[in-house]
């Protein structure tokens, strides 16, 4: 059985939200951001449907607020001893990369237990040692590594260099395709609803498959753009020589310029585009609720559509100078929601519910100071 996921909020209705949210924040000197972060939330989840039931969101405004105090003051101490005191700065550097992991947890678990579906919250019971290993100890080895391996390879002849050299090149490549999937399977893996945990096996080889896919794809769009820029400066070469350099138009080699940053900007996002869809479809297509396994996930976001979603909700951005926000932030929900499937019959699925009292929002906000948005799409 599959339940579509919908998504029933609308632009102009959310912009009235939205508006009111940033005129009382300036009011209050920015107070009033907590209470606006939920009502933002609730709109969100509230038009979110599934199975003919929609979530909630029950983060508190002032519970919200403590864990926003907390991370402005952090942020600004930052800011202050860069410009003041640079060795303070490169020690809060290095404690911020060491407590990253535990704002990332925090963050996720916030994030989950104040969702619910059904009157039953999620969860994240991730532990704290995964993560460190996850966003620390993996890609820390793996950078020391390859570092090391570099070094030696500075020290050989020229042949036995490049021949080691593209080994550690692969190597490399496929180590941070693995990290790559152990985020993942961290993340799937310790999301519950209630008490029914989540469970995906993942593999590295369809990491691998999807990364050399999207590399095979960059470099044909960008052979594509160096062939038209190629042709483009032989026609102006060819003009010069027929008429004489005074024929030769500036605006046309400022053009050629443009076009360049455009034709990479494009490129990157249709890259990452086809790796963001691909990995997501292959990861939700992987989970299921443990112990039943005719219940998971089903996804079908395609790498096209989430381009033109980014694409035209820059522009839409662009033209409405900003003012546009609440019809992106929509019609990415909406997007997001059309691409998303729950497989299995919901009305038979019992989960028991858990109760988790006042969180700390501390985790949460600090980590959308630092913008450390991560997760399982």
């Amino acid at each position: 059985m599959e339940n579509q996921i919908r998504f029933y909020g609308r632009g102009g209705e959310f912009f009235g939200i939205w508006i009111v949210n940033i005129l009382l924040s300036v009011v209050t000197l920015g107070i009033y951001s907590a209470w606006a972060k939920v009502r933002t939330k609730k709109y969100f989840y509230g038009n979110t449907e599934l199975g003919a039931d929609r979530f909630d969101y029950h983060g508190q405004p002032l519970q919200i607020l403590k864990g926003r105090i907390v991370a402005i003051i952090c942020v600004w101490v930052w800011v202050l001893s860069s410009n003041t005191l640079p060795l303070l700065s490169g020690v809060l550097l290095l404690l911020f990369i060491a407590l990253m992991p535990w704002l990332i947890v925090s963050n996720t678990r916030f994030d989950a237990r104040m969702t619910s579906y059904r009157n039953v919250r999620f969860n994240f019971v991730g532990t704290l040692g995964g993560a460190y290993m996850v966003f620390l100890g993996w890609p820390a080895a793996l950078f020391v590594l390859f570092g090391g391996s570099m070094a030696l390879a500075a020290n050989l002849p020229t042949a036995l260099a490049g021949v080691l050299g593209l080994v550690i090149a692969v190597a490399a490549f496929i180590g941070y395709v693995w990290i790559a999937m152990r985020s993942s399977a961290y993340f799937v893996n310790g999301y519950r609803y209630g008490n029914r945990p989540f469970t995906a096996t993942l593999t590295t080889r369809a990491y691998v498959k999807t990364y050399l896919l999207a590399g095979a794809l960059g470099a044909a769009l960008s052979l594509v753009m160096v062939l038209i820029m190629g042709f483009s400066v032989g026609l102006s070469a060819l003009t010069q020589l027929a008429h004489g350099p005074e024929a030769i138009n500036p605006g046309a080699l400022i053009f050629m310029g443009v076009f360049f940053y455009i034709s990479m900007f494009v490129v990157m996002l249709v890259v990452s585009g086809f790796v963001h869809a691909r990995i997501r479809n292959y990861v939700f297509s992987q989970v299921s609720v443990e112990g039943e396994p005719a219940y998971g996930l089903g996804s079908r976001m395609t790498a096209g559509g989430l381009v033109m979603l980014h694409l035209t909700n820059f522009l839409l951005a662009l033209v409405t100078l900003g003012f546009g926000r609440p019809w992106i932030m929509v019609r990415s929900a909406r997007y997001v929601a059309d691409c998303t499937v729950v497989y299995g019959d919901l009305s038979q699925l019992t989960a028991q519910g858990e109760h988790f009292g006042d969180d700390s929002a501390i985790g949460d906000e600090m980590a959308n100071a630092f913008d450390l948005d991560v997760g399982i799409g």
